[in-house]
């Protein structure tokens, strides 16, 4: 019997798996790997396969500033200690209106917990980066040193290999049935195992409610979210070379700067959250989304984001999109908190934003079934799980 069962080898899982496995034995995490075709793979997805996600200590909620602050503060460690890179310090850059009230008190905020957060105008944008088209009324939040983009592949790649170095078992199947006992918890794989533990972590992202592993339904809004790939030819690669990870505070969108994906060709990410997206209950609705195209409004509306902020881009004819998952809590941060007595525990739903601070929610996750006292800056009735 393990000590402790991590079910979800994503961002959050793989990183309370690091952590727990540095500090008792026992310790085993169960996913799948990803599929090397979508098209034919009838098993569950995972929003982690991806090269490009942001990553900055400036957020105008604290819990989110902080953690991401702490989880940034230890990526050398983990590069180094797995031998794998995922950081790329591109920079940060949020274009608000000039009047926008959230200005202050949130650079305020990414400077006391750490990040190099300035104000800079309009002109001064446009001296730092000539290939944005931007309003005269408009300002940035500038963000160097400690932002700019992770690989979720990477990062997790990264977390398991110093997991497994610390003695965790990896397991890589799919998670069908747990049972909780008196005792201890029993968790059923997709190719027949039937493994216990003391205590069970559920990092299972959007599929937690959909596969109705737990006990009772948490509640949890699962939207499935479209981006546009768009393929950087070498003019436009020479333009964009120091281009930071961008938020456009108009538009609600976020873009990720060139970056290699495994075709070997280099992309600009661009994603944006709209009503138009659909809202996955099902298995089924979470496989046809991993599957399809994602949503042709969300692609016509990104277009019309960066062929307006970045002008370059429309030089690159060559785009498509792809599809991910987000889960939102009812609360606005992660839950992480026991669901089952003392034996099953969750630690999901990143409400669109989780990837930067996920080291140390997966950290919280860690200390909350480790069963020591907690010293998370984040107080743990924050974290708690609200049920449908």
């Amino acid at each position: 019997m393990y000590r402790h069962i991590i079910v979800g080898r994503g961002l959050i899982g793989s990183a309370a798996a690091r952590h727990l496995s540095s500090w008792q034995d026992g310790v085993a995490i169960i996913g799948p790997d990803e599929p090397s075709d979508r098209q034919t793979h009838s098993g569950v997805f995972g929003s982690h396969y991806d090269e490009g996600r942001l990553t900055r200590i400036f957020d105008p909620e604290p819990e989110w500033s902080v953690t991401a602050a702490r989880s940034i503060g230890r990526y050398p460690e983990i590069e180094a200690e797995s031998g794998v890179t995922f950081f790329t310090p591109a920079g940060f850059l949020k274009i608000v209106g000039s009047e926008d009230p959230d200005i202050k008190p949130s650079v305020t905020l990414a400077r006391e917990n750490g990040g190099n957060a300035t104000v800079i105008g309009a002109n001064e944008m446009r001296e730092l980066y000539p290939y944005l088209t931007l309003p005269d009324d408009c300002s940035g939040i500038r963000e160097t040193a400690t932002a700019g983009h992770i690989s979720p592949r990477a990062l997790i790649r990264a977390q398991t290999n110093i997991a497994a170095k610390q003695g965790a078992e990896i397991i890589r199947s799919a998670v069908t049935k747990i049972d909780v006992q008196s005792g201890h918890v029993s968790v059923s794989t997709d190719d027949g195992q039937t493994l216990t533990a003391e205590r069970v972590l559920m990092a299972t992202g959007g599929y937690t409610t959909a596969m109705k592993l737990l006990p009772r339904q948490l509640a949890t809004t699962v939207y499935g979210r479209t981006v546009l790939l768009i393929k950087v030819t070498e003019p436009a690669a020479e333009a964009l070379q120091a281009m930071p990870t961008i938020i456009d505070g108009y538009a609600g969108s976020y873009i990720v700067p060139p970056i290699r994906y495994p075709d070997g060709n280099f992309y600009v990410k661009i994603g944006i959250g709209t009503e138009a997206d659909p809202q996955l209950a099902s298995v089924d609705d979470l496989t046809d989304w991993f599957k399809s195209k994602g949503s042709e409004r969300n692609r016509l509306e990104l277009t019309d984001v960066f062929e307006g902020l970045i002008p370059v881009l429309k030089e690159c004819p060559d785009r498509h999109t792809d599809t991910c998952v987000t889960t939102y809590s009812a609360t606005g941060l992660p839950y992480i908190d026991y669901v089952a007595g003392d034996r099953l525990a969750v630690a999901i739903c990143g409400n669109g934003k989780g990837a930067k601070g996920s080291d140390d929610w997966g950290y919280a996750a860690a200390r909350l079934v480790e069963g020591g006292d907690w010293d998370h800056p984040v107080p743990r009735f924050k974290l708690k799980a609200v049920f449908a």
